[in-house]
């Protein structure tokens, strides 16, 4: 039994059918929607009557001299016309009376603006919109360019810009012209006799106005070979009854007589009357014989589609159950690879990317559908993937300060198609690498200890036996070299006691303790350690400190940042160069700069020097994560740090930090 959803949904592609049928078949026969068309359908209700009796007579104004419209029969000086027929035939149509008012066309108008008339008909536009309320079309009809026959200027409604056209006055012309035809100067006149007249003296180029009435006033006035009509014609609009904007309940009721003659093709009955073989003046349309045709045709073709369609559904019900489980296992799949923290990419042996999952899209920043389909040399570490493996295979690169593993593994079941699983271990490294600093220190801690401890008491010795020797040496008769010797000792001693000094300083350095520092002598502690380094490639180091200058901060973190920058410093400067570091402070700050005459940073190196594993350093001379720690830690103390440098002349690191109370 076929699905009663799916048996909904087509009986409502039929009824759906059928209404845009049935609204193309009301829209071609009497220009209205089917909404319109029922709405109009309706008889007068009790409301509407109750307004007409109020009104009695419903007022039309219109052109008084307009044949063959409307016009005055000179016989029995009785109006005439098209329009008078038809407001005749739509009086009886809604059983009230209608009385033609004939005036100048502008009067016309300007009397159902005043409410002194009740309608009239004209061609709607947006400048009248703003008066007028329209009804339904009536009839069509065309607006005529005529011309004098020796005018061989004028061929063309382009030709009129920069000539004299008369026009009546208040006619839609007007607007059409002013807005279409720029430059043509505008003759009104009280009616297109009037504009003919002006035609014929010379006075204007061109006479524009509607075609009838042209044409019956030109030969009224015998001057058919005189004067030629322009091909085509300036324009063609619907002619509809426009009532004052506030009136909207006569525009239902002129609507509802307006289809019932439409119904009954009184206009085209009436045509013959007054325009004889003239052109038709309703819109070509296909009869309703041939709407009614077209309709079956289609109806029958959607009641076969619709067949078709409910017997293909049952061949493919098994299918798609099929499909469906298939689809839920695959989402099922979907949804773990998508769990996965780690970036998947499916790719083929061509290098096009078949599949990723959600955090390889996150990470790179873009949906699945602009990574899907392209190639993987498009994309940043992948492109550094190889394709086509027969077994598994590690990749390590960088990447904007990141490091990545890739492990590319070929899929079993398809030759054709690698899986790439990319392993962002920055982080990982980074804490390896501090933890291994860390213990370095700590050994290096606990081994300074021991050797102090271990070379303090023969320094001991080697003092006290010096100044026994010293005491014993007579006063008189001094040996030059052994008192010279002595004083060497002594001296020696008293280096060693210092370096031992600082050994055991550097020994109880404790990672969360603060403390008052003597940066001066810290700074010296500090290039001790590195002492055999600057002595080996002869720089000059020099320190331009305040000897008492204190700065409460943590000893460890201070001694780390400090000896990462001089160890940099040292491997950049040349044998015989400098290195410089100054120091002081403010109301706020401590400054600390160290500077050398090494070989300076390029304009690109220095964007990224503080990036992990960035190094300009040969393989295996380094990690490229000194700097990264010592920015992280000089974020940890409050500090700032920054960078200038010039090739060829050196660079300065600014340390910056923000003086502590204790």
């Amino acid at each position: 039994m076929f699905d009663k959803k799916i048996i909904k949904v087509m009986l409502l592609l039929v009824a759906c059918a059928f209404l845009f049928l049935a609204d193309q078949f009301t829209s071609n026969t009497y220009d209205l929607t089917l909404f319109e068309y029922f709405k109009y359908s309706s008889d007068i209700t009790e409301q509407e009557r109750e307004y007409l009796q109020k009104k009695k007579v419903i007022y039309h104004a219109s052109d008084k001299n307009a044949p063959p419209f409307t016009f005055k029969d000179e016989k029995n000086g009785q109006y005439k016309g098209l329009v008078i027929d038809y407001l005749s035939a739509l009086s009886i149509e809604l059983e009230v009376e209608m009385e033609f008012v004939p005036k100048v066309w502008e009067e016309a108008l300007s009397s159902v603006i005043s409410g002194e008339t009740d309608m009239t008909e004209l061609i709607p536009s947006q400048e009248r919109s703003q008066y007028f309320a329209f009804s339904e079309s009536i009839y069509t009809f065309r607006s005529i360019i005529m011309t004098k026959n020796e005018n061989f200027h004028i061929i063309t409604s382009k030709d009129l810009s920069g000539k004299r056209v008369a026009i009546q006055s208040g006619d839609y012309a007007a607007e059409y012209i002013e807005k279409n035809i720029p430059g043509v100067e505008i003759v009104s006149t009280l009616d297109v006799l009037e504009s003919i007249k002006l035609l014929i003296n010379g006075e204007v180029d061109a006479v524009v106005g509607d075609e009838p009435v042209v044409v019956y006033f030109t030969g009224q006035l015998g001057i058919e070979d005189d004067v030629e009509i322009l091909h085509p014609p300036l324009y063609e609009r619907d002619i509809c009854f426009g009532v004052n904007k506030s009136d909207a309940q006569l525009l239902t009721i002129l609507n509802k007589g307006i289809l019932n003659l439409k119904q009954k093709d009184f206009v085209q009955k009436i045509q013959q009357k007054w325009l004889g073989l003239s052109e038709p003046i309703l819109n070509d349309r296909m009869s309703a014989n041939v709407m009614l045709f077209f309709m079956t045709i289609i109806v029958i073709f959607v009641i076969f589609f619709v067949v078709v369609i409910l017997w293909s559904y049952t061949l493919k019900s098994e299918v798609k159950k099929r499909t469906l489980e298939l689809l839920r296992s695959r989402n099922d799949l979907q949804m773990t690879f998508d769990a996965m923290s780690d970036f998947i990419a499916v790719v083929s042996e061509e290098g096009t990317i078949e599949n990723v999952n959600n955090s390889f899209c996150q990470w790179l920043k873009k949906g699945r559908d602009e990574v899907i389909g392209n190639n993987l040399k498009m994309f940043p570490v992948l492109d550094k993937a190889s394709l086509n493996v027969k077994e598994n295979l590690i990749i390590e690169t960088s990447y904007i300060g990141r490091h990545y593993v890739l492990y590319i593994t070929p899929l079993k079941y398809d030759d054709n198609r690698d899986l790439i699983v990319i392993e962002d271990d920055t982080d990982k490294i980074i804490t390896q690498q501090q933890m291994l600093q860390q213990n370095k220190m700590i050994a290096v801690g606990q081994l300074a200890a021991g050797v102090a401890h271990e070379i303090r008491n023969p320094l001991g010795l080697i003092r006290n036996y010096s100044y026994v020797l010293k005491g014993k040496l007579p006063v008189k008769d001094k040996d030059p070299l052994i008192d010279k010797s002595i004083n060497i000792i002594e001296s020696s001693v008293l280096r060693a006691g210092k370096m031992v000094d600082n050994l055991l300083n550097f020994s109880r350095i404790n990672d969360h303790e603060l403390k008052d520092i003597n940066l001066f002598e810290s700074l010296n502690e500090i290039i001790a350690f590195e002492c055999k380094r600057i002595s080996e490639k002869n720089i000059d180091v020099k320190i331009n400190c305040d000897e008492n200058l204190m700065f409460l901060s943590n000893l460890e973190t201070l001694t780390h940042i400090v000896l990462n920058l001089l160890s940099n410093a040292i491997d950049a400067v040349s044998s015989g160069g400098s290195i410089k570091i100054d120091c002081w402070t403010d109301t706020k700050y401590l400054y600390i700069n160290v500077r050398d005459t090494g070989e300076g940073i390029s304009k690109t190196d220095i964007e990224h020097i503080f990036n992990p594993f960035f190094t300009t350093k040969t393989a295996g001379k380094g990690t490229g994560l000194g700097l990264y720690i010592v920015y992280n830690e000089i974020q940890k103390i409050n500090g700032d740090i920054s960078v200038e440098s010039q090739e060829g002349i050196g660079t300065t690191f600014k340390l910056k930090f923000l003086l502590k109370e204790d």
